[in-house]
């Protein structure tokens, strides 16, 4: 099971179906889209840390920027309220992302550690404008049994 995949799977099918934005999974060479609002994510930095002498716990930090695209700095400021609540209040899914349909695996709880507005670097780039990052994090510790 690649447990990076299912909470990465698992936070964007939880932020499309609680926000109705479409969400944009961020990877090599992928094309943002022209039309406003829609959400991104993509993987950051994990962090792991042996727990235990044996190496029978470990944990890792799995963290992830989520980027709000607004068509317009009150649009952006309304969802990103929404999206905050989103990420810090709900109990969200853990799907398998490997399996066809809806399996669940359980469930998790994210943190946001900083929401960062952007300014445009080009104001004629109309995709860049209004847009903020919420850095979020998954805290997860697993046994040797069940990495």
């Amino acid at each position: 099971m690649s447990m990076q995949y299912n909470l990465q799977h698992s936070l964007l099918t939880h932020i499309e179906v609680k926000t109705g934005i479409k969400v944009v999974w961020i990877y090599d060479g992928v094309k943002l889209p022209k039309t406003k609002p829609f959400i991104t994510i993509e993987q950051m930095q994990n962090n792991t840390t042996i727990l235990s002498k044996r190496r029978e716990a470990v944990r890792t930090i799995y963290r992830f920027q989520i980027g709000l695209f607004a068509s317009s700095a009150t649009d952006r400021a309304l969802k990103q309220d929404e999206l905050k609540r989103v990420l810090l209040f709900d109990e969200i899914e853990l799907l398998d992302a490997t399996t066809p349909g809806r399996y669940s695996l359980g469930f998790f709880n994210a943190s946001i550690t900083a929401e960062v507005p952007m300014p445009a670097e080009d104001v004629s780039d109309e995709t860049k404008k209004h847009r903020i990052y919420f850095d979020v994090e998954v805290d997860v510790t697993f046994n040797k049994n069940t990495l």
